[in-house]
């Protein structure tokens, strides 16, 4: 086995060690007395790692729908768990030499980031329930546009992006603001937003646009998490759920990267849509939907959907 793919099996050590010597925390109590939150993120971080996904976007809608913790709370885990989860993920990609486009990761995450502040002040403003909607709309717009562009086995895919002149830099830079936007009031949505435009628009390949989404990603978790902390905002509970999670997400993304570079892509595809579907599902028995709730989220799905119908009907990157 090369050296560099064998130090992947040494990161979860690492950070175990880590993550138990943290000074002045119980991590062993806190997975005892929050074990449902590791279980969760178990699933989530693989998830993350192997599709464009982020664990925030399986956790949030378990935390807020099934757990009943607050969207802010489970707003602030998803961004501090991906930051360590998929920051294993991260150092997994790169110990792998999996391929990442790294200029268009810097453009979007020159847009990202300045916009998370707008996202976190914006998440105290709006209903609990407007917040839940929004993430299971954003969401659903996207299965619908990743399910009609892969009706279509003919259509022309790339293995990174076909040209990258200044149209193309504003474009990464202007949906890296909304992501950044959406991943400010939940935690995570700047993948989906991100990998949107390089499938659907740019025409690369599912599989080979996931590492460059979690790349995005984490440096904007990152960069989210940073803020948290230095706005005080990362205190109990949020900080005794991030011990429970971390042990677990540091196997679960470096294995999801492992396995999405095996995978085919429309394995990709089909275990997006859904996961999609589930959330969609889930959405529709558990938050009450007031009429102007119903209505504003129709109206953002109608928007993401029709944008993301231009992006699939461009000619340019044939």
């Amino acid at each position: 086995m090369p050296l560099r793919q064998g130090a992947v099996f040494l990161l979860p050590p690492l950070i175990w060690l880590a993550w138990y010597f943290l000074p002045d925390s119980p991590p062993l109590e806190a997975i005892i007395r929050h074990w449902r939150i590791t279980l969760t993120m178990a699933f989530g971080s693989f998830i993350g790692g192997a599709t464009s996904e982020a664990g925030g976007a399986v956790a949030f809608p378990v935390f807020t729908k099934l757990r009943g913790i607050p969207p802010a709370h489970a707003m602030l885990l998803s961004i501090a768990a991906q930051s360590v989860g998929m920051g294993s993920g991260v150092l997994t990609i790169l110990l792998l030499r999996i391929r990442v486009e790294w200029l268009a990761v810097a453009w979007v995450v020159l847009g990202s980031v300045p916009m998370l502040p707008v996202g976190f002040y914006l998440s105290t403003l709006l209903p609990s329930s407007a917040v839940r909607l929004l993430f299971t709309v954003v969401q659903c717009s996207f299965a619908l546009a990743l399910w009609w562009h892969n009706r279509d086995p003919d259509r022309d895919r790339h293995d990174r992006l076909p040209r990258f002149d200044a149209l193309e830099k504003g474009i990464l830079l202007a949906f890296g603001m909304v992501g950044g936007l959406i991943s400010g009031l939940l935690g995570s949505g700047l993948e989906i937003i991100v990998f949107s435009v390089l499938v659907l628009l740019f025409r690369m390949c599912e599989k080979a646009a996931t590492p460059t989404v979690i790349v995005m990603m984490v440096l904007t978790s990152w960069s989210g998490f940073a803020m948290i902390i230095g706005a005080g905002q990362f205190v109990p509970p949020v900080s005794d759920y991030w011990l429970a999670a971390i042990p677990i997400v540091v196997v679960g993304a470096p294995l999801g990267v492992y396995v999405c570079s095996h995978m085919s892509r429309m394995l990709v595809v089909r275990t997006l849509i859904v996961l999609i579907l589930a959330e969609l599902i889930s959405s529709l028995l558990l938050i009450p939907l007031s009429p102007e709730i119903a209505a504003a989220s129709t109206a953002v799905f109608m928007g993401f959907s029709s944008v993301y119908y231009l992006m699939y009907r461009t000619r340019r990157y044939v």
